[in-house]
């Protein structure tokens, strides 16, 4: 009997211990599980934040009146007077907008086609000191075809992202690829006016394939660019303030448009 009793209250202290283990136990596979799902979210939104906010990362721009000024007893110099020649008379070009020069210093100087993100391929031309860039953007494979929705559990699990908000990602995709595009060029060189025209897949007439077609052409002027905060615009409403096409359905997409300058048959391809 006294075994028995020993054993009752062995038992009585023994449960709520087991209890507050299991308490434990669930707590800590909460906690991994919050950790997982801020980890799912975090890398998604992450991913999104990249491809809709190319724009957002600017380049140290190319001061060109500085350049004007260095005398050839300075760095990088030191004396060679021939090397400070050669780079005056390349400034006094560009300064002038002359087309050669501005086309050579943008495809010595730009890093454009290292943005993975930002196209498949870019071209340039340069015409009466208007750049034209040629954008040829990535499909809608760019955008994330699902999002995350909490279960009752407090699992998270993947869905199927609605249509329209999937063409809406990729057209901030398309109209942030162009912002940096034009960013960068206006960063690098003195022109007034840059055009850029975007490509992108668009369905066949009367077929049942995918071709390359313009969706978005935009005139950019210098005067009206830089004053744009470009770390917090959002990349449609930017747009607002330019001359452009685009031809853009909220449950359909982008439709082939006529861009605002016509694309050689030959470009400064990247």
């Amino acid at each position: 009997m006294a075994w028995a009793n020993s054993a009752e209250a062995l038992g009585r202290t023994q449960r709520p211990a087991d209890r507050e283990n299991e308490r434990n136990e669930k707590d800590r596979e909460k906690r991994a599980l919050e950790r997982s799902n801020a980890q799912d979210l975090n890398e998604l939104e992450s991913y999104i934040e990249h491809i809709t906010g190319l724009h957002h990362a600017l380049i140290d721009p190319i001061d060109w009146a500085s350049v004007a000024a260095r005398r050839p007893d300075q760095p990088p110099f030191n004396g060679n007077v021939q090397a400070w020649q050669q780079e005056q008379q390349m400034c006094q070009k560009v300064m002038a907008k002359d087309d050669g020069m501005m086309l050579a210093i943008l495809k010595k100087e730009q890093t454009l086609t290292q943005i993975h993100k930002l196209g498949r391929g870019l071209g340039f031309s340069v015409f009466g000191g208007v750049v034209h860039a040629v954008l040829t953007l990535h499909d809608q494979g760019i955008v994330p075809d699902f999002q995350f929705k909490y279960m009752p559990s407090g699992k998270l699990t993947e869905t199927k992202m609605p249509r329209d908000k999937m063409l809406k990602l990729y057209r901030s995709y398309v109209n942030s690829a162009s912002l940096k595009v034009a960013s960068d060029i206006l960063r690098l060189i003195p022109a007034d006016e840059v055009v850029v025209s975007s490509i992108g897949h668009n369905p066949a007439l009367d077929a049942d394939y995918e071709e390359d077609w313009p969706i978005l052409s935009v005139q950019y002027r210098r005067s009206d660019f830089m004053r744009l905060d470009l770390p917090n615009t959002d990349p449609v409403l930017a747009h607002q303030i330019f001359t452009l096409k685009e031809a853009f359905e909220p449950l359909q997409g982008h439709g082939p448009i006529t861009p605002l300058m016509e694309i050689p048959h030959s470009m400064a391809l990247q």
